[in-house]
């Protein structure tokens, strides 16, 4: 996927966790225990870490340096990142997932072409160059990771 179709797969892939979201109540959102121990703000608290976190991969990437994802699991950084905002109001988890999102986009459309097509000397565990644009192609239920999420609250709540 180039540069620009990245870009609309994200937007594309946030709007459908946007539809699912505005039809739950802040109830459901805090109660529900969906994903294991994980409810809907759980889930929006970790998708805000994460687009703060390849933010800060791929530029971890542009100065040369492996990505730490490539080399231990990431069950350590969701729980971090899940404990971390538990004490927040969904209001405020919300927020930051919108103020993530739009970091994320805006850092996506200002990567020139040499960065969005630069590579390290490094290969992910399941193969492939470790690269600025690699680091967008992550698939969560073959969708990307909003539309991943999206599709297991729709399920659980049969939206």
């Amino acid at each position: 996927m180039d540069q620009e179709e990245t870009i609309q797969f994200f937007r594309d892939d946030h709007q459908k966790l946007k539809d699912v979201i505005s039809k739950l109540t802040e109830f459901k959102m805090n109660t529900d225990k969906i994903q294991g121990s994980w409810t809907v703000k759980d889930i929006l608290a970790h998708i805000s870490a994460w687009n703060w976190e390849i933010i800060t991969q791929a530029e971890l990437v542009l100065a040369g340096k492996k990505p730490w994802y490539t080399y231990k699991t990431e069950a350590e950084f969701n729980e971090e990142a899940v404990k971390s905002r538990e004490s927040w109001s969904a209001e405020k988890i919300i927020s930051e997932w919108y103020e993530s999102f739009d970091v994320l986009i805006s850092k996506l459309e200002g990567f020139s072409e040499g960065e969005w097509n630069f590579e390290l000397d490094e290969e992910w565990p399941e193969g492939g160059k470790v690269s600025v644009s690699s680091i967008f192609g992550y698939r969560y239920h073959d969708e990307g990771h909003e539309g991943g999420h999206a599709r297991i609250i729709r399920d659980y709540f049969a939206l």
